[in-house]
């Protein structure tokens, strides 16, 4: 007998064909999202095989369209590994950037991976950034919400007064808080607690960042413009403008004592929180202030007070940047590929950007940098 007929019961809703997205290639083959990944891992990687590695990558995102993707993943892994003793990094790798930048505006892409000058540039900055010396990115101490109310701060003890805070500190424009947390950074720098230095600066910004909240945007701590943006109210970075400046003065006085010689990098540091560098984040800026109280803190105590060379032997080097060039030829010889950072990213950016300009000010220029820094690293997790 024939059986009587029996729908398929679906139990799990319709099915839908999850959608694959296209992998992106980069000249050499790889997927280019685990070419970035690769190279980030070789980075930390000690040995001439990483280092070969970190070449060969390297060579395979520029060429492949991805000079901005790769230039801000070496400024990103800095900030991350940065040892105190190889500051001198920031001063040459903002030199070596413009450089690269330079030879990218100046000449056809397909010109620029083949020219010589810049296959040495890029083959040395990686083996330098390749081989320093390696620490652990820089630990915020945890700031409690309870802290920002004056019950606590009365608790305080209040530390010694400071000639550099007193330098700074503008009574007619800044209020006492800013001249309280400066002497609780210095005083912290002089007892050797950069916990407690950058418990202080955190603080600081987290205070800064609620007292806007309370008044529209507005900070009450300061209306001096140390920054020299002009505005209808003053930029998100005077506080840390205050800071820097007090920081400053402390140095000064570190290497009158000749305590402390690090001029050149602890003047980039400030270059860098100035804006010099336009792919650094705003964290990242606060991290050079945390670079600062470092430099205070801890290198006058070292029988050297000084950064070590980023090349100790120059022939080695020259050597190992000629025979780089064969990484990049490997490269060029394959065919050409369209920039490896997909469209969809960039139209999302572009999308995202123009939502964020509407009514922006004085941090559209910010906020412009952070959409970029966002669609390098949506398109590594992709």
């Amino acid at each position: 007998m024939e059986k009587p007929f029996q729908p398929k019961v679906q139990t799990s809703g319709p099915l839908i064909e999850k959608e694959e997205k296209p992998v992106v290639r980069t000249r050499f083959g790889y997927d280019a999202r685990d070419c970035v990944k690769s190279l980030q891992d070789v980075l930390s990687q000690s040995g001439p095989a990483a280092t070969g590695k970190a070449l060969h990558y390297s060579a395979d995102l520029i060429c492949s369209g991805g000079f901005e993707i790769w230039i801000r993943l070496i400024w990103s892994y800095v900030f991350q590994h940065v040892h105190l003793t190889s500051l001198r990094i920031f001063v040459y790798l903002q030199q070596r950037t413009a450089e690269l930048e330079d030879h990218v505006k100046a000449l056809d892409l397909e010109e620029v991976y083949k020219n010589a000058e810049f296959q040495h540039r890029v083959s040395e900055l990686v083996i330098v950034v390749q081989t320093l010396p390696r620490q652990n990115k820089i630990t915020w101490p945890k700031v409690p919400i309870e802290t920002h109310n004056i019950t606590w701060l009365q608790s305080v003890q209040k530390a010694k007064e400071s000639d550099a805070v007193n330098k700074v500190w503008d009574p007619q424009q800044d209020k006492m808080i800013l001249r309280f947390v400066a002497n609780q950074i210095l005083f912290a720098c002089e007892e050797v607690n950069i916990e407690r230095a950058l418990f202080w600066l955190k603080w600081l910004f987290d205070e800064d960042k609620r007292v806007r909240a309370e008044n529209k945007g507005v900070s009450s701590l300061t209306s001096n413009r140390r920054s020299g943006i002009t505005g209808s109210k003053p930029d998100k970075s005077e506080v840390g403008y205050f800071i820097v400046a007090v920081l400053a003065e402390a140095y000064k006085d570190l290497a009158k004592r000749g305590l402390v010689r690090m001029h050149e990098e602890f003047q980039e540091l400030i270059n860098m929180w100035r804006g010099k560098q336009s792919r650094l984040s705003y964290k990242q800026k606060q991290e050079c202030i945390a670079f600062m109280i470092l430099v205070i803190t801890e290198v006058p105590r070292w029988k050297v007070p000084a950064a070590q060379p980023l090349i100790k032997d120059p022939t080695v080097m020259s050597r190992a940047v000629q025979q780089s060039v064969r990484f990049f030829q490997e490269i060029i010889v394959k065919s050409r590929v369209n920039s490896i950072v997909p469209k969809d990213l960039v139209n999302r950016v572009k999308t995202k950007k123009a939502k964020v300009v509407v009514g922006a000010k004085s941090d559209s220029t910010e906020d412009k940098m952070r959409l970029m820094d966002e669609m390098v690293m949506e398109f590594i997790r992709r």
